[in-house]
């Protein structure tokens, strides 16, 4: 057994209780360390996420940013919440899938199709992979931006190559991007028109784009009111969602803080709209 398979035994052993809480534990926290330190060399590899909401999905890791995926604690308490507000049968939007991990929980849950959102070239690639990997799961990717307009766009990249945003994006306009690219985007309602089915769910984050998926989505929120999980970039784009969601949905509140968004929120914080 090669020493990566040992180190990720090893890791896959730790109960889930403790997986967020050996940070903390003096000894613990150094073990833990020297363990993931023998992955870094060795940046890429398979494995099964054996503990959390994403148990069971089998993932392509890359080290050390996907730690916190892999051991299955990532986000934790929003990828609980996740998980349990998906109904089996559910049709599921993931909209800026990121590397699919949420995709991942949705279509383990039980939602008949996920439908995966990601316009940037390196995590499409990922998620492709991801299918492949996890080829029951329903989960199907489309290679496009989500918007209130439908043709090509402006795709800012991120210093982080795994992160990026549309040219009409509010959030960390003063940021120095490292390159940008032309996208395809869609609206919601254009993608319904298309035959797409309408989601139950849909898990909204794109980097301070959140108003512009809304707007393009106007006739499915009247229709349908689907839940929604939206990550909001500011207290101003915040507003403007405001204006939008206020319009069809009874019960909104910030996840973090269980109160109403008149109420106050984070700069960086998450908005949950049901009826």
């Amino acid at each position: 057994m090669s020493t990566k398979e040992i180190v990720i035994k090893a890791v896959d052993c730790i109960p889930f209780f403790w997986r967020t809480k050996i940070k903390n534990i003096p000894g613990l926290k150094q073990i833990q360390s020297f363990l993931m330190a023998q992955l870094v060399n060795d940046q890429r590899f398979v494995a099964t996420i054996s503990a959390g909401p994403a148990k069971g999905l089998v993932f392509p890791v890359q080290m050390p940013q996907d730690k916190l995926m892999w051991i299955g604690t990532w986000e934790i308490d929003f990828a609980e919440a996740l998980k349990n507000a998906i109904m089996p049968g559910w049709v599921c939007y993931d909209i800026g899938a990121y590397k699919g991990y949420y995709a991942g929980v949705m279509a383990l849950k039980g939602a008949s199709e996920v439908f995966v959102f990601e316009p940037m070239p390196v995590n499409a690639t990922i998620i492709e992979n991801l299918i492949e990997l996890n080829a029951s799961l329903p989960i199907r990717l489309q290679k496009m931006a989500v918007s209130d307009t439908c043709g090509k766009s402006v795709f800012k990249l991120m210093p982080d190559d795994t992160m990026g945003k549309l040219e009409k994006s509010t959030f960390q306009q003063d940021d120095q991007e490292l390159n940008q690219l032309a996208v395809q985007c869609i609206t919601l309602d254009e993608m319904v028109k298309n035959g797409i089915p309408e989601p139950d769910f849909i898990k909204i984050d794109v980097e301070g784009s959140e108003e512009f998926v809304l707007k393009g989505a106007v006739e499915l929120l009247k229709s349908k009111r689907p839940y929604l999980m939206i990550e909001i970039h500011s207290p101003e784009i915040g507003k403007r969602c405001m204006e939008i969601l206020i319009n069809y949905y009874s019960k909104i509140i910030v996840f973090e803080t269980g109160l109403a968004p008149d109420k106050g929120t984070p700069a960086i914080c998450h908005y949950i709209a049901s009826v």
